[in-house]
């Protein structure tokens, strides 16, 4: 068993890891916004021009003072740039106390300059002289510009309550007037009576909750479930309809009682999946423990029954693991990489495991520099530490191109999956499997640059043509009842315990929503145009055809008035 690991606590280790990470971010906004951000914003202003960079490094001062908790972070951060060029805009953004006096500072140093200034910078000179203005007045129409632009105006506290009460509202509607309206309008139409389906996979959800607040996270408010009815019946329901079982809900860390329960009881079941957050594997010990008592329930299983693993998924990603910085400037750890080490020590050791870890696509996808740098390169340096070999044997790309998010002008196949090993257990491979990031809750206020995105994908939906996936519509069973889709759990098909499970099947055959949202049916954008007035602000602001979907079907009205629509269309037209 591998030593002791001392968790997340060494400064001189994580300092490095967080500027190196707020450098890269800082960079990213800076180009965005100089290199014709600021200026698309500014569009239609007859001084954009001269504007635009100022105004740019603007944001960038209140960028840092919402991301960097303290002066001295700020400057540690900054310090990595004071050799360029921008040495003097370095200096105003780690030193300036508001928006006034970096904008007077910024004046007053062209003003010095006079005609060394560069050519950017001797447009803002002009302007001065064309329009009689002095310095004062310069900045002060600068600042009543930048305040007209509403930009970072919330920290995160507020947006995150923002967020959580609209998905609190959201919830709220769940099962409510217009979603039984709704079912009852799909319980009308015909039904061709087929025979209960067998699911490539079913989700089940004990419980909604993570301790975590990671910044991409889709959630912000979770509906409890703490007087949820005994799921023996769920489980017994499931059992019969799919071979591949995902638990869900965030981090199950404590519900896996219930991942032992079914595996005890659940004959059919032959790949019971869970995800969890890693944050459990304090010390190997614990790791062990956990993985043992799972590969004990899958041996427990009588003899005759089908055999069965576990498909142990560990969320691993640069914001999952991501260094984070306290008021007082205190560094730490989200999920300490060593956690997740100690997960991977122990799993080869047990042949009823599999584990998986599941990655979120950035800039580093592109290459197999993800392995080198970045979380997993930390995971591969921490296990090197131990004494551990690890082998790449596959990486297999995505299928097709995407953007580059620092570089929206190039393209390429990210790492899509991908197996290694450790030396020492070579044919025991882990997985390593990436997705991206849709922009909703939390991820909503990511940076633009710090995930890839799917607005190719989007394009092609919005052109009509077929994208070759759709929205996952296979069924998620909560233990409190509902019954909702897999990639929109705003979309409720009734309640188990209440309907009971032929009428949840019969709605999932004969919905006219599910079967739309399943194809990316370009129709529902046209429906919900009917009812909303923000269609192309939607569409503006979807990172991929799967965010859109979702964020047309949010909304129980909008749901009903869809459904209408779709049910009394001839030939299936609406």
């Amino acid at each position: 068993m591998a030593e002791q690991i001392q968790i997340g606590s060494d400064q001189s280790v994580l300092e490095p890891i967080y500027l190196g990470a707020i450098r890269a971010r800082f960079k990213a906004e800076v180009n965005r916004m100089t290199s014709g951000g600021m200026r698309r914003l500014l569009a239609g202003r007859a001084d954009a021009e001269h504007l635009s960079f100022p105004l740019a490094y603007l944001y960038a001062f209140h960028w840092l003072r919402r991301e960097v908790p303290t002066a001295e972070l700020r400057r540690a951060a900054l310090s990595g740039f004071k050799a360029s060029k921008q040495a003097f805009l370095m200096n105003l953004l780690a030193d300036s106390t508001d928006s006034r006096s970096f904008l007077q500072g910024y004046i007053d140093r062209l003003q010095a300059a006079g005609s060394q200034a560069t050519a950017q910078r001797r447009q803002l000179l002009e302007l001065l002289a064309e329009k009689g203005m002095n310095p004062d007045r310069l900045s002060a129409r600068m600042l009543e510009i930048w305040d007209g632009l509403g930009l970072l105006r919330q920290s995160y506290a507020e947006a995150y309550r923002e967020l959580g009460q609209r998905e609190r509202e959201r919830y709220r509607e769940m099962l409510g007037p217009e979603d039984l309206e709704r079912l009852a309008l799909v319980d009308a139409m015909p039904d061709s009576g087929a025979s209960p389906p067998r699911f490539e996979k079913l989700g089940v959800i004990p419980a909604m909750g993570c301790p975590q607040t990671c910044r991409h996270c889709m959630f912000v408010w979770r509906p409890p479930m703490r007087s949820a009815p005994d799921p023996g019946k769920l489980l017994t329901t499931v059992n019969g309809l799919t071979d591949s079982l995902l638990f869900t809900g965030g981090d199950l860390t404590r519900h896996l009682d219930q991942l032992s329960r079914a595996i005890a009881t659940m004959d059919r079941i032959r790949t019971f999946a869970i995800l969890l957050n890693g944050d459990f594997a304090d010390d190997p010990e614990v790791a062990d423990g956990t993985m043992r008592a799972m590969a004990a329930a899958i041996r427990g299983r009588p003899r005759g029954w089908p055999g069965a693993q576990v498909l142990l998924q560990i969320s691993f990603d640069e914001l999952h693991q991501e260094v984070i910085a306290g008021r007082d400037g205190k560094l730490k750890e989200r999920i300490p990489v060593a956690k997740v080490a100690n997960i991977v020590e122990c799993a080869p050791r047990y042949p009823e495991i599999r584990l998986c870890l599941l990655h979120k696509q950035n800039a580093l996808s592109f290459s197999m520099d993800l392995f080198k740098q970045g979380v997993l390169g930390r995971l591969v340096q921490e296990l090197g530490r131990r004494g551990h070999q690890v082998r790449i044997l596959s990486a297999a790309p995505s299928p097709r191109l995407k953007r580059h998010p620092l570089d929206p002008g190039r393209t390429g196949q990210v790492v899509k999956d991908a197996s290694l090993v450790l030396a020492r257990f070579p044919d025991r491979p882990i997985l390593v499997t990436s997705s991206t990031v849709d922009g909703y809750g939390r991820a909503s206020l990511l940076d633009e640059g710090e995930t890839v995105k799917e607005r190719d994908l989007l394009q092609q939906v919005l052109e009509g043509k077929a994208p070759g996936e759709g929205f996952d519509t296979d069924l998620m069973f909560w233990f409190n009842g509902w019954a909702t889709l897999f990639s929109a759990v705003h979309v409720c098909l009734g309640d188990l315990y209440r309907d009971g499970i032929e009428t949840i099947l019969a709605r999932h055959r004969k919905d006219p929503l599910t079967q739309a949202l399943g194809c990316f049916d370009p129709r529902l954008l046209r429906l919900y145009g009917e009812a909303r007035g923000d269609l192309e602000q939607r569409i503006r602001s979807a990172t991929g055809p799967h965010h859109l979907f979702h964020a047309i079907t949010e909304d129980a009205g909008v749901r009903l008035h869809m459904t209408r629509r779709l049910a009394a269309s001839v030939g299936g037209k609406a």
